[in-house]
């Protein structure tokens, strides 16, 4: 009976010695620096909606941020078309129209004589940390 007891006591050590070093060898709780909101399950910082006539962002960061630049990527070599917005309180909500977006050259954004790739948001929280986020466009 000493002997049944003492391998059921070794092998449940065992089994608890293997889960505490398979979950520590496991990285599925941490997040690699700068990759804030790039994708995954987990709940964005910045929230980003997509329609055939504006694009929605929301302020998911739990405090205001501050220099926001929203770029539409257009398929081939054009250049992004960009609009800036300086500051958004916690939980803001906004919807730009696709007009305000503009390129380089000051051409506005039209759906219909440009295809849309992908839309990239970088912003700046009111303690220096970086929030960035690139989604494919979707209708």
């Amino acid at each position: 009976m000493t002997l049944s007891l003492r391998r059921s006591v070794t092998a449940t050590a065992g089994l608890i010695a293997a889960g505490w070093l398979l979950s520590a060898c496991s990285n599925a709780s941490t997040q690699e620096p700068g990759a804030t909101g790039t994708g995954g399950t987990q709940d964005s910082e910045i929230a980003l909606e997509t329609s055939n006539q504006s694009v929605v962002i929301t302020n998911n960061a739990g405090k205001p941020i501050e220099d926001v630049r929203i770029a539409i990527q257009p398929f081939g070599n054009a250049p992004a078309f960009t609009t800036l917005l300086k500051r958004m309180e916690n939980a803001e909500k906004r919807e730009i129209s696709l007009a305000q977006f503009r390129s380089n050259d000051g051409t506005s954004f039209s759906p219909r004589l440009t295809k849309a790739r992908q839309v990239s948001v970088t912003a700046t929280d009111i303690v220096g940390k970086k929030h960035e986020l690139t989604r494919p466009w979707g209708r």
